[in-house]
């Protein structure tokens, strides 16, 4: 199956690379460009778009506010935002509206196909030096402590808890497994219950929302 990506950003030499870029695929093609987040909102009614590749940045209308908006639509596609570093609470806002990751411009070209193969397919994905900040984003905030806060709203079992602290590290769950003593499909089990108990859309999302102090 054909995944048709629509790609949003108001650098034509953005647009013109992410094509190239998935021309050399099989499986993915673009269905559509626009310069802004209202371009694409008028364009969707006759686009069938499985994903919105979008900056954030953008004149008339930013990534945010496109993703805001999509959130309302009945079936709205995937978005996943695609930009060069950014602030961190910019970061975590586009994953706590729901966005299926946040990757940089300046990744290998194969990584960027990856990352919409997995978000379209309902993975999440974020780019490692992102990810990073998302823990430091968590360090460098003295007077709050998002995790514990988290975990005193919720009526959550010791499991939940000892992986929550080490999901919002940023660890996988192959390095939750081995720290735990866990079998990674154990680690599956609490992570999809984390995400059902505050409700959210992925393991992201999750994340996002802990950080953002929407555990409480």
């Amino acid at each position: 199956m054909s995944i048709n990506v629509f790609i949003v950003d108001d650098d034509p030499l953005v647009r013109s690379s992410l094509r190239l870029y998935f021309e050399t695929t099989e499986d993915i093609r673009v269905v559509a460009e626009a310069s802004n987040g209202t371009e694409c909102l008028r364009m969707l009614d006759s686009v069938p778009a499985d994903l919105i590749l979008a900056d954030i940045h953008m004149p008339g209308m930013d990534g945010i506010t496109l993703l805001q908006n999509l959130k309302t639509l009945q079936h709205p596609p995937v978005f996943l935002a695609v930009t060069s570093f950014d602030s961190d609470d910019t970061m975590v806002k586009i994953l706590k509206e729901g966005g299926a990751g946040y990757i940089l411009k300046n990744q290998r070209p194969q990584s960027i196909i990856d990352a919409v193969r997995e978000a379209v397919h309902g993975g999440t994905v974020v780019a490692p030096m992102a990810m990073n900040r998302l823990v430091d984003y968590i360090g460098n905030q003295p007077q709050r402590d998002p995790v514990a806060a988290a975990i005193a709203s919720h009526d959550l079992s010791e499991g939940e808890i000892n992986v929550l602290r080490l999901l919002a590290q940023g660890n996988s769950n192959s390095d939750i497994a081995q720290a735990l003593g866990y079998a990674e499909s154990t680690v599956k089990k609490y992570v999809s219950q984390l995400i059902v108990t505050f409700g959210a859309s992925s393991r992201l999302n999750l994340v996002a929302k802990i950080l953002g102090g929407a555990g409480s």
